[in-house]
C-alpha cells in the first residue's frame, strides 16, 4: 500500500514538473504578446487622447469667443441700461417724485391778527386759495424748479382750492401759516415778489386788512418728495398701434 502510494506521489511529482517545464517553454512566446498588445493599446489611447485634447481646445476656443461677444451684450446691455436709469431719474426729480435742495425763497402768507371791524366781512381778513394760487405761478413763471406748500410738494396734477375756510393742496388740508417754499435762483425770485407790480392784489389786501405776507431768501432750501397719488379719470395706456 505504502508502495502505491508513493508511486502515486511520484507520478503526481512528474506531471507537475513536467507542466512546470512547458510552461517555461511556452512562458517567452507568451510574454511578447501581451507587450506587443500592450503598446497597441497605449499608442490607441495616446491618439484617443490627442483627438479629444485637440477637440477640446477647439470647444474652449469658440466657447471664448461666445463669452467675448456676450460680454460685448452684457456692456452694451449694461450701458442701456445705465442710460435709461439716468433718464428715469431726470423725469422722476422733474415729476416731483424725489426730494430736492438748493437755493430758494420762502413766502409765508398767514391770516390778519387784526379783529374785523363792525360790519367788516371777516373773509378779507383771511387768506384764500386764489391768493395761494397767485404765488405760486408767479414763482413758477419766474424760474422756480420746485415748490411745496407746508411741506405739500407740487407735482403736474395737484390741486389748490378752498372748501368752506379750509384750503386743500393735494388734497390734503392746511392750517395757516402756509409757507410757500420754492427751489430756483433765489436773487431772481426774490426780485419778482417784492416787484410792486406783482401780486399787488395780495399787497393791497395786507396793507388795508393786516394779511401777512413776508418773503425770505435762503442759501438752501430743502423740499420733500410728492407724495399723493395721480388720479387719471380719462387716461388708459394705448394699445399697440391705437
Amino acid at each position: 500500500m505504502n508502495t502505491f502510494r508513493r508511486s502515486k506521489a511520484l507520478l503526481a511529482a512528474f506531471v507537475l514538473l513536467g507542466f512546470l517545464l512547458a510552461a517555461q517553454v511556452q512562458s517567452p512566446r507568451q510574454m511578447t504578446v501581451p507587450k506587443e498588445a500592450s503598446r497597441e493599446r497605449v499608442a490607441g489611447t495616446i491618439a484617443r487622447l490627442e483627438e479629444e485634447q485637440r477637440s477640446l481646445k477647439e470647444t474652449i476656443g469658440r466657447l471664448r469667443e461666445e463669452l467675448a461677444v456676450q460680454q460685448k451684450l452684457g456692456l452694451a446691455r449694461s450701458e442701456s441700461l445705465r442710460e435709461i436709469n439716468s433718464e428715469l431719474e431726470k423725469q422722476r426729480l422733474a415729476a416731483g417724485l424725489l426730494p430736492v435742495k438748493g437755493q430758494g425763497v420762502t413766502v409765508t402768507l398767514d391770516d390778519s391778527s387784526k379783529a374785523v371791524g363792525a360790519g367788516g366781512d371777516p373773509a378779507s381778513y383771511l387768506v384764500h386759495d386764489y391768493e395761494l394760487r397767485d404765488v405760486i405761478n408767479l414763482l413758477w413763471a419766474s424760474g422756480a424748479e420746485a415748490v411745496a406748500v407746508n411741506d405739500e410738494r407740487l407735482a403736474g396734477g395737484t390741486s389748490i382750492y378752498c372748501v368752506g375756510s379750509t384750503i386743500l393742496v393735494n388734497n390734503t388740508r392746511l392750517s395757516p401759516p402756509y409757507e410757500i417754499r420754492a427751489i430756483g435762483d433765489a436773487v431772481t425770485l426774490e426780485d419778482r415778489l417784492r416787484n410792486p407790480a406783482s401780486l399787488a392784489k395780495l399787497k393791497s389786501r395786507a396793507r388795508l386788512y393786516g394779511i401777512q405776507f413776508r418773503v425770505t431768501s435762503s442759501k438752501e432750501v430743502t423740499l420733500p418728495a410728492y407724495s399723493s397719488g395721480f388720479s387719471l379719470r380719462y387716461s388708459s395706456p394705448a394699445k399697440d398701434g391705437g
